[in-house]
């Protein structure tokens, strides 16, 4: 799917088929196919943030990590790729910042922003 997107984009553009995407992506600001759905599902943890567990809820120590969503541990694949565990380490891997944000819509457009600034493979630099 990626690569009839990046097809589709160059032929936009009209830029030959070696060219690279990525600068093309940022001007039309278009998101790829796997960071759209990186945002989706960072949207969809952030969205439903009522129903998991905050590590701040689990002890009472000042730490780095206590705005995180506590990862549940559970033995079996099924959970290991569900949508809430993948999610769950996703979003930990936002800057604070980001965390701190109580309206949903800002969040959203921010993590939106977020995207368009930092390539996602770069977050564990943040």
């Amino acid at each position: 799917m990626l690569r009839i997107q990046k097809r589709v984009i160059r032929l936009m553009v009209a830029v030959s088929s070696r060219t690279s995407c990525r600068q093309l992506f940022k001007e039309l600001n278009i998101l790829a196919l796997v960071s759209l759905y990186i945002f989706d599902v960072i949207c969809y943890i952030r969205k439903h943030h009522q129903f998991v567990e905050l590590n701040s809820n689990i002890h009472t120590y000042n730490t780095r990590g206590e705005m995180d969503i506590h990862i549940q541990i559970f033995s079996t694949d099924l959970f290991k790729r569900s949508v809430i565990n993948t999610g769950t380490k996703l979003y930990n891997k936002l800057p604070g910042s980001m965390k701190g944000i109580d309206n949903y819509k800002t969040f959203k457009r921010n993590l939106n922003h977020l995207f368009f600034l930092i390539p996602f493979t770069q977050w564990n630099n943040l």
